[in-house]
């Protein structure tokens, strides 16, 4: 999900140095207010508050009367955020009292787990892991079970494996393929956990669940928990809301994968500021992250039935464009199937999720997964997904929801796949 962190240079690169230092960013005090446009004049303003005040972080965008917004900012900036809202007649009401209380308690809850459940041999699905622990468990399941094979698909900036897990009977080389890019957004948590779910579930329940069988057999799964290891590591040790990966430039550190494709490459919503979240990088796939994902798709080329980028939050199930309103000429039938995935995850335990190309849906962005897929390896079924919250949690999900999470978007992915195969 675009988090527009638009924060001073010189603000950054202190940072920067902190970071590089190996001091925690402290959130302490933050806050996460939510407030809507009621009109036209009042989405104005706030697009207008959004790229003029640069000490402000748009969690979400103004893109559309009536929809939510959601606003990081500091303690000393509340005050005057609310005054300049309610001299605009926006209302405004606090989604997040505390970012820093929130994290540390998230930190609490995790280290809570770890103790409860350190003498367990099974992985603990219940919890946020570290990139580390990840890859362990992908490796260790992929020695016990044989449907599961582990590769590396590239190497980051800071040297570390792009892991991806495969799960195949291994019995045709012609066979479909779906693919799955998670957590190319580093604070995005509950991306990883569920994806993680979605290996297990498809590695366990072969030969005793019908219709996992079924999709085995049926298709080659390639599923990268962790697109994003670096920045997804850093948000662990240092900067829980880092949003890019570590690639430094001359003034600040990350570019943001999710706009460094080539299909409308620099357009709308993406930015050419190295020190912004949404900075697309100096060219398309100028970051091995996204090379790999490039690459996976080519290698399986024409086999990949659906190639699906999970990510965190707002409810969303997304079909392309996203860097234009226009419509795909096919995307009666996305649309087709996304309501059908959409409504199994929604009989799972209610949670409401909306649907439809992602440009209406959320907003304008170049340069994304989505409209590579579909663009330039004419790959129908691509889709984006943001899972939950709508904004009570934001990034920091509480652990108590990872598994309904993990379990209505496998409900909603294998009424999808089903309905493909």
């Amino acid at each position: 999900m675009r988090f527009c962190y638009y924060v001073g240079i010189a603000t950054l690169l202190l940072v920067n140095f902190s970071a590089s230092l190996g001091e925690r960013i402290d959130y302490s005090g933050h806050k996460v207010v939510r407030v809507r446009a009621a009109n036209a004049v009042q989405l104005s303003y706030l697009r207008h508050l959004q790229t003029s005040d640069e000490t402000l972080d748009f969690w979400t965008d103004p893109y559309r009367v009536g929809k939510p917004v959601d606003i990081h900012v500091t303690p000393g900036k509340y005050e005057g955020l609310a005054r300049s809202l309610s001299s605009a007649g926006i209302q405004h009401q606090i989604k997040v009292e505390d970012i820093g209380k929130a994290e540390k308690e998230e930190r609490q809850t995790i280290e809570h787990r770890r103790e409860l459940t350190k003498n367990q041999k099974a992985f603990d699905f219940e919890n946020y892991h570290t990139y580390e622990e990840i890859v362990a468990y992908m490796e260790q399941l992929a020695l016990e079970n044989p449907l599961v094979s582990v590769s590396s698909i590239g190497t980051t900036f800071e040297n570390r494996s792009l892991t991806m897990a495969t799960i195949s009977t291994g019995s045709n080389p012609d066979k479909q393929v779906i693919v799955f890019e998670c957590a190319v957004h580093a604070r995005e948590w509950a991306a990883p956990s569920t994806c993680l779910w979605f290996i297990n579930e498809l590695a366990t329940k072969y030969g005793s669940d019908s219709e996992i069988t079924q999709l085995v057999d049926g298709f080659d799964w390639k599923i990268t928990p962790v697109t994003n290891p670096d920045g997804y590591t850093y948000s662990w040790t240092t900067d829980r809301l880092w949003r890019k990966n570590r690639k430094p430039s001359s003034t600040c550190y990350g570019v943001d994968i999710n706009r460094n494709f080539d299909t409308n490459f620099g357009g709308l919503g993406a930015s050419d500021i190295a020190c912004v979240d949404t900075y697309h990088g100096p060219y398309s796939f100028s970051e091995e992250e996204s090379s790999a994902v490039r690459d996976v798709l080519i290698a399986n080329r024409p086999r990949v039935k659906a190639a699906i980028s999970i990510h965190t939050y707002s409810q969303l199930w997304m079909s392309p464009y996203a860097y234009t309103h226009d419509l795909p000429l096919e995307y009666d039938e996305m649309l087709r199937v996304m309501s059908i995935g959409v409504q199994a995850l929604q009989n799972t335990y209610g949670t409401q999720y909306q649907y439809g190309n992602h440009a209406d849906t959320i907003y304008i962005a170049s340069g994304t997964t989505v409209d590579h897929a579909y663009s330039a390896e004419s790959i129908l079924y691509a889709y984006l997904l943001e899972l939950r919250d709508t904004g009570e949690f934001g990034f920091q999900l509480p652990a108590s929801q990872i598994m309904e999470t993990a379990v209505e978007t496998w409900n909603g992915i294998k009424a999808m796949a089903l309905e493909i195969l």
